[in-house]
């Protein structure tokens, strides 16, 4: 009985530490950005300069030669598509006088059409909810900018920390273990590699499919002819890291710009989107990605359709391996429970 009160006062004490760390780092959020990029940074860092280091380079050298090597593939990927980028911006806003012009004509077009009268209500309705939506994504805007220089400050202060954290990678993992007991140190070691390999799968896999993706489909727009083939390349890129919806959110907007120009560079975008879809989802993810996550393509929909609710399109690029992990994690409870019983 003495036992079974001093466990259950353990774990509660735990419940009460976690609680408070937890909303103590929700006041200090815009501190603590920074240390979880820097966290993440070091995690995706780890791999290669412990390769380097196996090659005789001791830990401080490898993670400046890597640092360096970044900033050097860095340098020269922006000194080619920031130019290009700019260009193109500048071609958008160009761009658009002339689709303002042409939404106007249809706008006027459709208010010349005879309709019932409580259609033309209706139609009325839904502009001015367009409008409320427009001011008030203008009124997000103005109001994240704040938060967005907090972002930019937290990845300029990123890899210094994630310098100290690669550098001290032993002793703060030693440290973390040594808050569990032995036999709880051995199930989180354990459970902590098979969570590594999931998330380490995914996103190699998926940055490998998303680099192919978005080059293909920017090489096919610049061989069709299709204004802006960088931005359309790098937009199918990002939005490929959203499994299923992705294809969609990419596709559309290159295949709208195409059909801008003319009926049939829309429908010569949307057959090459197609068919690059058809091989990454047929012959690339699968050799790639395969079936390393575990989980059933329902699960995926799912956790894609919470997550896009919960934090938008963030919370789509994030669902799945979060989704992944949580699943770990309950199969771990689950058989713990199984085994007490």
């Amino acid at each position: 009985m003495y036992l079974f009160k001093y466990r259950i006062s353990r774990y509660l004490f735990f419940l009460v530490v976690a609680a408070v760390t937890i909303y103590f780092l929700f006041l200090v959020r815009e501190v603590a950005l920074s240390f979880i990029l820097g966290g993440v940074l070091a995690y995706l860092l780890f791999r290669p300069i412990s390769y380097i280091e196996k090659k005789g380079l001791k830990r401080v050298w490898a993670i400046l030669l890597l640092y360096l090597l970044l900033l050097a593939a860095l340098t020269l990927f922006f000194s080619f598509a920031i130019p290009a980028i700019v260009r193109e911006l500048g071609q958008v806003a160009s761009l658009l006088p002339e689709y303002a012009e042409q939404l106007q004509i249809m706008l006027d077009k459709v208010e010349k059409i005879n309709m019932p009268e409580k259609v033309n209500e209706i139609l009325n309705q839904n502009l001015e909810q367009v409008e409320k939506s427009i001011y008030q994504g203008l009124n997000n805007f103005v109001g994240s900018f704040y938060n967005f220089l907090n972002m930019i400050l937290a990845l300029i202060f990123s890899p210094i920390l994630a310098f100290y954290i690669i550098n001290d990678w032993e002793k703060i993992k030693e440290g973390f273990l040594n808050l569990f007991s032995p036999s709880a140190r051995h199930d989180f070691v354990a459970l902590s590699k098979e969570i590594d390999t999931v998330l380490i799968e995914f996103l190699k896999g998926h940055f490998m499919v998303a680099g192919f993706v978005g080059t293909m489909v920017g090489v096919s727009a610049a061989l069709i002819g299709v204004e802006l083939p960088l931005l359309i390349g790098i937009l199918s890129g990002l939005s490929n890291f959203i499994p299923y919806f992705g294809a969609f959110l990419g596709g559309v907007p290159a295949v709208l710009l195409a059909m801008s120009e003319s009926l049939g560079q829309g429908i010569y975008m949307a057959i090459a989107i197609f068919i690059i879809q058809q091989i990454e989802g047929s012959i690339i993810t699968p050799r790639i990605v395969g079936d390393k996550l575990g989980m059933h393509p329902l699960l995926i929909v799912f956790a894609l359709l919470a997550g896009g609710k919960l934090l938008g399109i963030w919370g789509m690029i994030l669902a799945v391996p979060l989704a992944a992990v949580l699943k770990i994690l309950s199969n771990w409870v689950y058989l713990k429970a199984v085994e007490k019983v």
